[in-house]
C-alpha cells in the first residue's frame, strides 16, 4: 500500500449507526399479508447484514458504529446474537469493529450472556479512549470514543476529545445532537465549533436519523442516519457511509443505501380524475411506479388532495377501504412487494372560480381582485402590447412590485430568495396558484 503525506497510508472504513435492530415498523395495519409481515419484522435485521456484507465486499479495513444499536437499554436476545454474529462475521475477514452506545442503548441497560468476538472494542462511559487500528503491524489510524452510561447524557461529551501528538489519522466516534437539532433528544449536545477544537479528521456520528454531511474537509463531520426507515417521518434512503481516505489524506464519504424497504409518502391530484376506477388504477400506478424509482419493496402512504369531481364519492363509507384494497390486488404479490399502507383523504369538493367570482360576498371580492392582478401583470408580461411610455406604471403591478422590493430587503426573507427577481409571466403563475390556495381554504365545498 503506498504512503502518503506525513506517512499516511489509503485506507477504507464503514460508519453506520441507529441500527435500531429487532424494532418493528410504526403505525403499520395488522392487515399486511405474511409475506409482507414478515419482511417488515426482519428489515432492520436484514439491513445490519447488508452493511456487514458490503463491508466484506468492499474489503474496508475497519468499521465504525456510532450508538443506538438496539431500540431499548433491555437489548432484546435475537438482536444481540444477530449483531454479534454480524461483528464476528467481519472479525473472521480481519475487520475491527469500534462501537460505542447511546441514549436508547446506554451500558446501563441489561444485556444477555452473549460473547464478543475477537477484533471487536465498544468503548467504556465517562472516559474518552483512543484506539489503535493496526494493518500489517503499523497504525493507520486512531479511533476516539465514549458511550452512554445511561440514557439521559446533558453534558458535552464532544469537549474531552483531544487528538494525540503523532496520531497520522484521528476519527472521534460520538453519539450526538449537533447544533441542538429540533426536534431530536438533546443528548450530549455539542457545536461544530465543539468538534473542530478536538482537532479530529473524521467525525463519526450517531443520533440524527437523516444521513447528512455536517461539514468537510478537516474535520469530515457525518450523521450516518439509520440504515432502515421504520416510520412515515423516515422516506427517505437510508444506510451508511463508505469513507476512502486517500494516500494524499483527503477523505471521500460516500452515502450507500442499504434499507430493505422504504416508506413512500405519495401524492394523488383527483382534478379531472373521471370515476373511481380511475382512482384505483392512479393509485396502483403510483406505487408501482414508487417501487420501480425505490429498487427496493415500499411501504406507501397515499394521500388524496385537490378538488375534483370524486370528493363525494369519497366521502361514503367504506369507498376509501376499497380503494385500497383494490389497488393493492392490482399490485399483486410480485416482490419486491408494494404495499399500500393507507389512503387517505384530503380533497375537496368542486368550486366554479368563475361563477365564485360574481357572488357579492368577501370571497367573490377578493377572487376578482386576483383575477384584476392577473390581467394587469399578463399585459405587463406581453411582448407584443403597445405601451405609452409617458403613461405611469399599472397601479396594481406598481404595487405587488413594491411588496416584492420589501421582501427581497428582509434580513431574513431575502436568504431563502434566489437572486434573480421573478418576471411577471412568473408572477402571474404565482397568483394563479394563490388563488387556488385561498379558494381552497375560504371556498367550502360548494
Amino acid at each position: 500500500m503506498a504512503r502518503g503525506i506525513g506517512g499516511l497510508m489509503s485506507f477504507r472504513f464503514l460508519h453506520t449507526g441507529d441500527l435500531h435492530l429487532d424494532s418493528p415498523f410504526v403505525g403499520l395495519t395488522a392487515e399486511a399479508p405474511a409475506g409482507v409481515a414478515e419482511t417488515l419484522r426482519e428489515a432492520t435485521l436484514q439491513s445490519w447484514q447488508g452493511i456487514v456484507q458490503l463491508a466484506l465486499d468492499e474489503k474496508v479495513d475497519f468499521m465504525l458504529v456510532a450508538g443506538d444499536v438496539f431500540e431499548h437499554a433491555n437489548r432484546t436476545l435475537r438482536g444481540q446474537v444477530r449483531f454479534r454474529d454480524g461483528l464476528a462475521d467481519l472479525a473472521r475477514a480481519g475487520i475491527p469493529s469500534f462501537v460505542v452506545t447511546g441514549n436508547h442503548d446506554p451500558l446501563s441497560g441489561w444485556e444477555p450472556s452473549v460473547t464478543w468476538p475477537e477484533l471487536v472494542y465498544r468503548f467504556p462511559a465517562r472516559i474518552v479512549t483512543g484506539v489503535p487500528v493496526i494493518r500489517e503491524g503499523e497504525e493507520i489510524a486512531r479511533v476516539y470514543g465514549v458511550s452512554f452510561h445511561v440514557r439521559d447524557v446533558t453534558t458535552n461529551l464532544a469537549s474531552h476529545f483531544r487528538r494525540e501528538a503523532g496520531v497520522r489519522f484521528a476519527v472521534g466516534l460520538l453519539h450526538t445532537n449537533v447544533g441542538a437539532i429540533a426536534g431530536e433528544d438533546n443528548c450530549a449536545p455539542c457545536t461544530l465549533q465543539d468538534l473542530r477544537a478536538a482537532d479530529m479528521d473524521y467525525w463519526a456520528l450517531g443520533h440524527i436519523h437523516r444521513h447528512a454531511i455536517l461539514a468537510a474537509g478537516r474535520p469530515t463531520v457525518v450523521y450516518c442516519g439509520n440504515p432502515q426507515g421504520r416510520d412515515p417521518g423516515e422516506s427517505d434512503a437510508c444506510g451508511c457511509y463508505l469513507v476512502t481516505v486517500d494516500d494524499a489524506g483527503a477523505i471521500h464519504p460516500e452515502f450507500r443505501p442499504v434499507d430493505v424497504v422504504r416508506w413512500q409518502l405519495l401524492d394523488i391530484p383527483i382534478a379531472g380524475m373521471p370515476d373511481e376506477e380511475s382512482l384505483i388504477e392512479r393509485v396502483a400506478g403510483a406505487a408501482d411506479a414508487a417501487r420501480s424509482v425505490a429498487e427496493r419493496a415500499i411501504v406507501a402512504r397515499i394521500t388524496l388532495r385537490g378538488r375534483g369531481a370524486l370528493h363525494t364519492s369519497l366521502q361514503r363509507p367504506g369507498v376509501l377501504a376499497d380503494v385500497r384494497t383494490m389497488a393493492q390486488e392490482r399490485l399483486g404479490e410480485t416482490l419486491p412487494f408494494a404495499w399500500v399502507e393507507s389512503v387517505r383523504d384530503e380533497t375537496r369538493g368542486e368550486l366554479d372560480l368563475v361563477n365564485r367570482r360574481l357572488a357579492d360576498d368577501f370571497l367573490g371580492d377578493l377572487l376578482r381582485r386576483f383575477e384584476q392582478a392577473r390581467v394587469s401583470l399578463r399585459n405587463s408580461a406581453d411582448p407584443g402590447a403597445t405601451r405609452d411610455t409617458a403613461a405611469p406604471p399599472d397601479p396594481i403591478v406598481a404595487q405587488i412590485e413594491e411588496s416584492i422590493d420589501l421582501l427581497y430587503c428582509h434580513e431574513r426573507a431575502r436568504r431563502y430568495l434566489r437572486d434573480v427577481r421573478p418576471s411577471e409571466a412568473r408572477l402571474a403563475e404565482l397568483l394563479d396558484e394563490a388563488e387556488s390556495m385561498v379558494a381552497d381554504r375560504l371556498g367550502g365545498d360548494a
